[in-house]
């Protein structure tokens, strides 16, 4: 995720869960929008049959977009930058 974000946060961000902190609060699920979960992190980037699309890294050991269930997820942040 550190690579989708414009500028590179740094590696404190290499815990999903600190992403619960980064950007500002989305609030809700969007396109566009860094979801987080306790233990993984990815961005949306569309919606298929009521599932949301995200793409997250060290998803079945590679980068990965699928639909997801955001079922758990701890966190809905804007980046900084469009990414």
């Amino acid at each position: 995720m550190r690579t989708q974000v414009g500028s590179d946060p740094g590696p404190q961000y290499n815990l999903a869960r600190s992403w619960a902190r980064y950007g500002s609060n989305a609030g809700a699920p969007s396109v566009g929008t860094i979801v987080v979960w306790r233990h993984h992190v990815g961005k949306i980037v569309g919606q298929e049959n009521g599932k949301w699309i995200v793409t997250s890294g060290n998803d079945g050991h590679a980068v990965r977009t699928r639909p997801r269930s955001l079922a758990g997820a701890i966190a809905f942040r804007n980046a900084y930058a469009q990414f």
